[in-house]
């Protein structure tokens, strides 16, 4: 595999050097085609790591190569090798882990996943829990910034003003809780309100994400729930089968996904003349559906390719570090710890890749280190994932999916954002590792339940076939434990 990645690679960057941007870009595309495929062929998991990175990453970095706007520049020689390098790396981190766990689909247990009611909240007081919890935190929000994004005119930018420390964290969570929702349905499909409270979850992603005029929180929780849904419904045989109802399904869904996209697009006083004076595009008369796609993917690596060649020094690890800095406070007395320019070449199209800190940091050893650890942990929340998926996780945590399906998130994304150093990305992940750790923590509440109905029989003198009752005894706490 990694053969016929490195042959492929150099033949695309042999055919770019010449000029040839065509040939160069469907040469590296087909080639994180064929790679995204092929992982999923080998490791018979539709939604595994190394082929959503390939797809994202590779494939994004192929359609950078045709070099459509004006802002392009040509890549320097590190560009491609630091490209080469992550996906080499990622591989693996992979490929170590792989070698120290089991074949998750030969795994002959199947236990049922747990219930609801064993965790310490039924599942849908929980899904109510983070509608009231985030919502509270948008009118919080609203209160202190007087304004809600949805109703502000001619501001292009109100939706990225529109946050308060802290705050727009627990907001923006929102986009999570139809996972939730999904994964308790899949558990118990037969519990009467498994659909309402999808329908419920979904209708209010829409209305949150239409007031923050938020594509990008509209696409995290469409992208989530049809990982979560593919993992399920592929866990067993490893291929997709569309049933003429799944196709009716997705095509409307698509529809109103694009609708939605296109609302909130126009909500943001994005028109096509503000868009088209931003992407500089060679072709003046390229639609818009086709530039403003293709400037969101291909221009994050002309930033990358900015600051290879223009920064001056490493940071040494302050830019990854820099959740922690601004999480602990330390960014707010010590703003020095997080003074580092940052290289973009135009301020609307901030974007870059998830390798650009990395080698901020520590150069190329920097994509190949953090890569290689990407590659390892994300095969391990992958096997946990689907040992849930296929019902054989001892511990039976379904949300662990959720943290699965963000990961591979960042994966398919990889081309748009430094996902590892971002803020927000390690508040979803405490939030969702505390509730996977308190879903854990009470997994044997069941058995804690039957113990205290034994205790209550025992204390009040029930005798009992299972548990025998020992007349004259003074010691119910000795006897009840004697018995369990």
């Amino acid at each position: 595999m990694l053969l016929i990645y490195t042959i492929l690679y150099f033949i695309s960057m042999m055919f770019y050097y010449l000029k040839l941007n065509i040939i160069a870009s469907i040469i590296m595309i087909l080639l994180a085609i064929f790679l995204c495929f092929a992982e999923i062929r080998i490791s018979k998991r539709v939604i595994n790591v190394r082929g959503l990175f390939a797809l994202g990453f590779i494939g994004g970095f192929g359609l950078s190569l045709l070099k459509l706007s004006k802002l392009s520049q040509d890549y320097n020689i590190l560009t491609f090798i630091a490209v080469y390098i992550s996906y080499f790396s990622l591989y693996f981190g992979v490929f170590l882990r792989n070698r120290k766990s089991e074949n998750v689909l030969t795994n002959s247990q199947n236990e049922k996943l747990r219930k609801s009611d064993s965790i310490l909240l039924p599942q849908e007081i929980l899904i109510i829990v983070l509608l009231a919890v985030t919502f509270v935190s948008f009118v919080v929000e609203v209160v202190i910034l007087r304004f809600i994004p949805l109703f502000t005119l001619s501001t292009p930018h109100a939706y990225s003003t529109f946050h308060v420390f802290m705050i727009h964290y627990i907001t923006t969570f929102y986009a999570f809780i139809p996972c939730f929702a999904l994964c308790n349905y899949f558990v118990e499909p037969e519990r009467k309100n498994s659909k309402m409270f999808i329908i419920i979850t979904y209708v209010y992603v829409v209305i949150m994400a239409l007031l923050m005029v938020s594509r990008s929180q509209l696409i995290l929780s469409i992208v989530l729930s049809l990982f979560i849904i593919i993992i399920y419904k592929t866990r067993k045989t490893g291929r997709v089968v569309l049933s003429k109802r799944s196709l009716i399904t997705v095509s409307i869904s698509v529809v109103i996904f694009l609708m939605l996209y296109l609302i909130i697009t126009i909500n943001r006083a994005h028109d096509v003349e503000y868009l088209n004076s931003i992407f500089e595009m060679k072709n003046e008369n390229t639609p818009i559906f086709i530039t403003q796609p293709y400037m969101y993917i291909a221009h994050n690596f002309e930033n990358l390719n900015y600051m290879i060649n223009n920064v001056f020094r490493l940071t040494f690890g302050r830019r990854i570090l820099y959740p922690f800095f601004t999480l602990t406070f330390v960014k707010k007395f010590f703003p020095i710890v997080v003074d580092s320019p940052y290289y973009i070449i135009k301020e609307e199209l901030s974007t870059v890749t998830i390798i650009y800190d990395f080698y901020y940091d520590f150069g190329l050893v920097g994509v190949a280190v953090f890569c290689f650890i990407v590659g390892y942990i994300g095969k391990v929340l992958e096997d946990k994932a689907y040992r849930v998926a296929l019902q054989d996780e001892p511990k039976k945590n379904n949300y662990m999916l959720i943290l699965f399906s963000l990961y591979c998130y960042f994966m398919l994304f990889s081309f748009f954002q430094t996902y590892f150093s971002l803020t927000d990305t390690w508040v979803y992940i405490i939030i969702l590792s505390l509730i996977t750790f308190l879903f854990n923590m009470n997994r044997s509440a069941p058995r804690r339940t039957f113990m205290n109905e034994r205790r209550k029989k025992i204390f009040n003198g029930t005798k009992n076939e299972s548990v025998p009752y020992m007349e004259g005894s003074n010691n119910y706490e000795e006897e009840f434990e004697e018995n369990f």
